[in-house]
């Protein structure tokens, strides 16, 4: 599956922008943290807007993303996308674990089938296999997806995650990793071949949600050479 993220930051352009990831994503993430205002009523509408499987992320600023409010109304919007039948939350695994239990506490007393993917990014390297490995073991206890994500500095970068991603299918744990970067971009494209549960590309030039993405359009040309030529 390929995730298109939207990084608008009104309603009107998130409405935009999803009519046209409903024509060719087979996810849509929706980062909520781009947002500078947005009530439940608005919540609500963009959730109704979208066709496709659904991922709400609300990413904060110390994890990359641009959420700069209290920890407790951040956990609040995404209680609120559970509640409005959001396929999925990202939560972060560094989220503090009174915040963390709040999420998991919400989802069985109201008996919501929301999933939830716990996400690690490394914005900056990719860290040797052998503590992917631990890491990996760490996050999936909790998780219905994990979700690692490094910047590759180099191309043998890549190849750690691929191991990784070979891990994780030899042991059943649904993961989504790829690197970030400029030469993260073939482990972008090969994650889905190895196993990763989805990967990312962007809507179009210029609406990217991470260094590296592609454009959809582009994607799915690759994609459709690499069904072709195997």
């Amino acid at each position: 599956m390929i995730a298109v993220p939207i990084t608008a930051n009104t309603v009107a352009e998130a409405v935009k922008q999803i009519e046209l990831a409903n024509k060719d994503a087979d996810v849509i993430e929706l980062r909520l943290d781009c947002f500078r205002e947005l009530s439940e009523k608005d919540l609500k509408k963009i959730i109704g807007e979208c066709k496709k499987i659904i991922i709400c992320t609300c990413r904060r600023k110390e994890e990359g993303g641009l959420f700069n409010e209290p920890e407790s109304k951040r956990i609040g919007v995404l209680k609120k996308c559970m509640k409005l039948n959001s396929d999925f939350i990202d939560l972060e695994f560094g989220t503090n674990k009174t915040q963390k239990d709040k999420i998991f506490e919400y989802k069985k007393e109201h008996k919501l089938k929301t999933k939830i993917i716990i996400s690690k990014h490394f914005y900056g390297f990719t860290p040797e296999l052998q503590e992917l490995e631990k890491l990996l073991a760490k996050m999936k206890k909790n998780a219905d997806v994990v979700k690692i994500i490094t910047k590759a500095n180099s191309h043998e970068d890549n190849k750690i995650i691929f191991s990784l991603l070979k891990l994780a299918k030899k042991k059943g744990i649904k993961l989504i990793s790829f690197c970030m970067g400029k030469t993260g971009r073939d482990s972008r494209i090969l994650a889905l071949p190895l196993g990763s549960f989805l990967t990312f590309a962007s809507l179009e030039k210029g609406n990217e949600s991470a260094d590296g993405q592609i454009p959809i359009i582009e994607m799915k040309k690759i994609y459709s050479g690499l069904r072709v030529m195997f």
